[in-house]
Order: C-alpha cells, then sequence, then structure tokens
C-alpha cells in the first residue's frame, strides 16, 4: 500500500531535497512514514501529484 505515495516522495526528495520533502509533508498534511502505510486513492494521489508540481515547479508525471 501508498507505493505511488512513497514514489512521489521519493521524487521531490531526488529533484529538492530534503526541504522539499518536508514541504511537501506540510502541503498534504501526511508524513512519509504515513503515506507508506496508506492506501493509494485517486483523491490523494492527485493532492499529492498537486502539492508536488507546485513545490518543484515542474510536472512530476514525467518521473512517474
Amino acid at each position: 500500500m501508498g507505493a505511488t505515495l512513497e514514489k512521489i516522495y521519493t521524487i521531490v526528495t531526488e529533484k529538492g531535497g530534503y526541504d522539499a520533502r518536508m514541504n511537501l509533508a506540510q502541503k498534504t498534511g501526511i508524513p512519509r512514514t504515513k503515506a507508506s502505510e496508506m492506501e493509494d486513492t485517486p483523491e490523494v494521489i492527485n493532492r499529492f501529484k498537486t502539492a508536488a508540481d507546485e513545490i518543484l515547479g515542474m510536472d512530476i508525471d514525467q518521473f512517474m
């Protein structure tokens, strides 16, 4: 469970560093540890992708 959310966290960390990862946790309200345990629902994935796009200033779909 949470494989897609975990992947988004990995992309944000690789492209933006630790601060970007912390920003993703703040914007989504879900820390990485909890994200890996959650179900990958379309609503949550969309929320994570939108936040990641804003943080990195690019569409992360190209890295998925």
